[in-house]
């Protein structure tokens, strides 16, 4: 297993169900408690565990989801517990099951140690140089030189796992063995982000939630801000923006974003005093998608999951709930009595099903933006015509909200949007008045 972040961990456990030893190859050293890792640089920020992401994870690792609410992780349903606004307005509370607040290394370290408590999986430091391969199959892993790791090592394997992240040097690896790399695609969003840390008491709620999200959708502008509880009696809070309007540094920048929400309840946080931390930030430049289920030729012996396959605009949420997925399929992969002695195109056939759900739904929204480039997905106009008709629908319907957030959190596909009856009750919701706004005289 190449990378020991959320997809590598994840992929080891379902690995380690059909394996008699399983290897976690990581840059970092993978141990101990909560820890900021280099190989995350954004693991300082918001992350997401969607509800469809932490049914996925207590399926693994029976019983994860009480241990993470009892060192302090929040267990909250995202459409109740979580108010999401557009432009000001709150959209109706709609129930879709449990996902968890908690900060990135707060999840991690609960995973590594129910992984490593596994007999037969071990944690190895070190850098892959590049796979070697005998008669087309890829049979193992040379390590750079590293802390912990002999320069040169050679690692055996009977399969090799990419989950190495989006700086996967995967392309370089399969050309080395001759091989071609997998044909890419890109959206180039120039996001960025801005995180810092507060106080929380037990009790402390934001304006009643236990979190908001709040999207700005101005003319070529679009800023969200979000504040989740977390572990340890904290918020935390992130502010984004695109292309010329990313956040800075400067806690002024920070404050005066807040200041500016329409989300009444989040401007607390400009005014406080009282920050844990300095102002932290991130840049995402682009997201990226190696369609490896569109090669002609592949080695026996490999599977990539994770960012290593696509890595997806942050802001949605999404990045580890997919993961999840990706663990999934290799899971009914190695199930359906597939051999590691041929190419894994089976695999990549059934992964891209679910990578195409994930990347339709940001990538088109990323290129409502007029700054965004790269490879436009197919029916961009019509497929802005109908997130325009589920926007305003969401904010008067609980029914369709419910729907919306079912589709965001993976636990149902896009395509169930464009069903008729699904189509006809967001339309009649989104012609009718906003709760509480009286409509216009004719």
């Amino acid at each position: 297993m190449l990378g020991g972040s959320v997809a590598g961990l994840l992929a080891a456990r379902v690995l380690a169900d059909h394996a008699e030893e399983v290897m976690v190859v990581d840059r970092d050293e993978l141990a101990g408690g909560p820890a900021e890792r280099k190989g995350v640089p954004q693991g300082r920020h918001v992350h997401g565990l969607l509800a469809r992401g932490l049914e996925e994870i207590e399926r693994l690792f029976p019983g994860i989801t009480a241990e993470l609410a009892a060192d302090g992780g929040e267990i909250a349903d995202p459409g109740v517990d979580l108010h999401w606004y557009v432009g000001g307005a709150r959209k109706p509370p709609a129930e879709i099951g449990n996902g968890i607040a908690s900060t990135r290394p707060f999840l991690e370290a609960h995973l590594r140690r129910r992984l490593t408590a596994l007999p037969n999986v071990t944690a190895v430091r070190g850098r892959v140089d590049h796979l070697t391969a005998t008669g087309g199959k890829v049979d193992g892993a040379v390590l750079e030189g590293s802390a912990g790791a002999t320069e040169g090592e050679r690692l055996r394997g009977d399969l090799v796992v990419d989950c190495s992240g989006r700086t996967s040097r995967a392309d370089a690896w399969l050309g080395a063995l001759g091989y071609e790399a997998p044909p890419r695609r890109s959206v180039n969003v120039e996001l960025g982000y801005a995180t810092r840390l507060f106080p929380r008491q037990p009790d402390d709620r934001l304006d009643g939630a236990r979190g908001i999200l709040s999207i700005t959708e101005e003319p070529d502008r679009f800023r969200g801000s979000v504040a989740f509880a977390v572990e340890a009696g904290r918020w935390i809070v992130t502010v984004g923006g695109y292309h010329d309007d990313r956040p800075t540094l400067d806690p002024d920048d920070f404050s005066s974003r807040l200041a500016a929400d329409p989300a009444v309840a989040l401007r607390q946080f400009a005014d406080r005093d009282d920050a844990l931390t300095d102002v932290v930030t991130f840049r995402y430049a682009a997201s990226v998608r190696r369609d490896y289920h569109r090669c002609k030729r592949l080695p026996a012996g490999f599977l990539a999951a994770g960012d290593a396959v696509a890595s997806f605009n942050p802001i949605y949420g999404q990045g580890m709930t997919s993961a999840a997925l990706h663990a999934a399929e290799i899971g009914a992969y190695l199930a359906s009595g597939a051999t590691v002695l041929e190419p894994a195109m089976s695999y990549f056939r059934r992964l891209s099903s679910v990578v195409d759900s994930v990347w339709t739904l940001s990538t088109t929204a990323d290129f409502r933006l007029s700054h965004v480039t790269g490879d436009r997905p197919k029916g961009l106009w019509m497929t802005h015509r109908l997130n325009d008709l589920y926007t305003r629908a969401t904010l008067r319907d609980a029914d369709v909200h419910r729907l919306f957030l079912r589709v965001l959190n993976l636990q149902a596909r896009p395509e169930l949007m464009a069903r008729p009856d699904h189509l006809v009750r967001a339309w009649r919701a989104a012609h009718r008045p906003l709760p509480g706004i009286a409509p216009r005289a004719r």
